[in-house]
């Protein structure tokens, strides 16, 4: 399983949009299951990029999208995740998670500040780049946990 994850990563990053091909009891992670947890991630970063395209009526606080513990990633970390933190990949990926959320605030911040160019650099930017950061990181643990079960 672990080659075949790192390839399925490895094609991802490299923009390539494969199938995962993992049955769901080779995708859960302590109860998150990967696919819809890198789905999730995608498809916010679209939903954020409508809204500073003025597309999407949404309005995001950047405290709250700030905050890595409150979308269904960070509450798996701090919930069921937690279970996970003797894996020092468990670190990585909390770490990685809450630049994410970081970063996406601060995406918002520009933008209510005017900074639309700085905002929209951000996003498909450092925000892309902080987004594969937490892929990698969910697919590490993923692979540490399934080889230790």
């Amino acid at each position: 399983m672990s080659a075949h994850l790192k390839y399925w990563l490895e094609q991802q990053l490299a923009g390539n949009r494969i199938p995962l091909n993992l049955p769901p009891d080779e995708q859960d992670l302590n109860g998150l299951t990967l696919g819809t947890a890198i789905a999730a991630h995608a498809a916010w970063i679209d939903k954020l990029t409508l809204t500073l395209k003025g597309q999407n009526p949404e309005e995001y606080d950047p405290e709250v999208l700030g905050a890595d513990h409150l979308c269904a990633v960070g509450k798996w970390l701090y919930a069921e995740g937690k279970a996970l933190d003797k894996y020092p990949e468990y670190e990585t990926l909390r770490k990685e998670h809450a630049a994410f959320h970081e970063c996406a605030g601060g995406i918002v911040k520009k933008h209510r500040q005017k900074h639309f160019a700085d905002a929209m650099f951000d996003l498909r930017n450092t925000l892309v780049e902080c987004s594969q950061n937490v892929q990698t990181a969910l697919v590490a643990l993923l692979i540490v946990y399934q080889e230790n079960k």
